[in-house]
């Protein structure tokens, strides 16, 4: 039996991980030994949050404001199951819970903290337990100012993910889609969760395709503000705009080669098909990817950069194929459908994310690059524009499920799929960036 329950843990965990937790929290270990996260029918883990506890006479609300952002990261992963810490029977200490009482509530991981501030200051710590052994798993601390009580809850909640899971979390990430609240197509950016968002451009016309780049301060987009669809890099944070690629014909669907300092994308002379080149981060053309009297457009980079996955409608209609770099061998990897776009390689490298028509329907798929197996992950609604977390372990993609397209995010097996985006107009074409050097 124990053999069974380790090698289940050990499809959860990476060894390395699993030998630290066995050493340290033998407790954790065999409880956690048959969960497997990224099953669609995985046990969510209970966990309760307690409002961190002021102290010397700190603002209390601040503490409730601070386990409110910690409930909604882990919630929004789908792996936990939280439980109201307001049934909590006991009473403790910041230094000594009450495992027992928490363990009444059903919580069977607990996070708890205290804070306090002087001056333009403050400081956080935040801990995590397993109630059921009655054992601290992990404690930080951090420092800053008030105003950042918001990043000190997401960099703890992407500390327990770590610990988890052996990866940092999404809770530091953005995300660049685009929007029509204004009445055009312009680039915004949000939170990863579709919080705090902010518009990005100010071009009055059609803006495109936003990609992050892999170091997370550059935006390459498509914009008609100058007439011609022609490629920007928008500059973060200062948001100047620098045109790149002003070809005549299309210069769309950008893609960031690994490493930042090239990108793909599709160009076109005018009346004629459209190709994808290779250009440096300054526009100059350093290779041509694609050739044939085909339409070729929209590439995604293997995460090693050997490999690019592109829509052409060399076959009759569109669907997905993969190029070998060195090479140049091309396969096609998708058969399901008669209309497969919008590719989005994982950075996992295991599987590709594409949206999929079927009659009438649009919906997200993945499949994998190895063996071509295709798995279906949305169902109702027109569903488009899949794009990877920096993880690899969420999905968000434009759906008008609900009436106008809006955004939303699954997990990459389609599990607990959940809206982030409800402001006016549509929002569509999403990027996920990477995470933040800060972490």
């Amino acid at each position: 039996m124990m053999k069974h329950m380790k090698s289940a843990y050990k499809r959860c965990l990476p060894a390395l991980l699993i030998g630290l937790l066995a050493w340290a929290w033998p407790g954790l270990l065999l409880s956690r030994a048959a969960i497997d996260i990224d099953s669609p029918a995985a046990k969510k883990i209970p966990v309760a949050v307690a409002d961190p506890a002021p102290r010397g006479g700190a603002d209390t609300a601040l503490g409730s404001q601070m386990a409110q952002v910690l409930t909604k990261d882990l919630d929004f992963t789908g792996y936990f199951q939280w439980v109201d810490p307001k049934g909590f029977p006991g009473r403790d200490d910041e230094k000594n819970p009450d495992f027992r009482g928490w363990g009444l509530t059903g919580a069977e991981l607990l996070v708890r903290g205290a804070y306090q501030s002087s001056g333009a200051g403050l400081q956080a710590d935040f801990y995590l337990y397993d109630v059921q052994q009655g054992k601290m798993l992990l404690g930080k601390q951090y420092s800053g100012s008030p105003r950042d009580y918001k990043k000190m809850a997401h960099r703890f909640a992407d500390e327990i993910l770590y610990l988890l899971t052996g990866e940092t979390g999404v809770f530091q990430t953005r995300i660049a889609f685009v929007s029509t609240t204004s009445g055009k197509k312009e680039i915004y950016l949000s939170d990863f969760d579709g919080g705090d968002f902010q518009r990005l451009t100010h071009h009055n016309s059609i803006s495109l395709s936003p990609r992050w780049s892999p170091k997370g301060n550059e935006i390459a987009y498509t914009s008609y503000k100058d007439g011609n669809p022609s490629l920007y890099l928008l500059q973060l944070p200062g948001l100047q705009s620098i045109r790149i690629s002003h070809r005549p014909g299309l210069n769309i669907s950008p893609s960031w080669f690994p490493g930042g300092e090239s990108l793909a994308l599709a160009l076109s002379q005018p009346g004629g098909n459209s190709e994808i080149y290779q250009i440096s981060r300054t526009g100059g053309v350093l290779q041509r990817l694609t050739q044939g009297a085909a339409i070729d457009v929209s590439p995604s980079w293997s995460p090693d950069g050997r490999q690019m996955a592109f829509v052409s409608n060399r076959a009759g209609s569109p669907q997905i194929y993969i190029l070998n770099v060195s090479s140049r061998e091309t396969r096609r990897i998708t058969f399901q459908g008669n209309y497969n776009v919008n590719p989005s390689w994982s950075p996992k490298g295991d599987r590709i994310a594409y949206a999929s028509m079927s009659g009438s329907q649009v919906d997200i798929y993945t499949v994998s690059p190895k063996n071509g197996e295709v798995q279906r992950l949305t169902f109702g609604g027109k569903n488009e524009s899949p794009d990877f977390s920096p993880d690899g372990r969420m999905i968000v993609f434009s759906s008008s499920r609900q009436g106008r397209p809006a955004l939303y995010v699954m997990n990459a097996n389609g599990a607990n799929p959940r809206r982030i985006t409800f402001m006016n107009g549509e929002q569509t074409g999403p990027s996920w960036g990477p995470k933040r050097s800060e972490q």
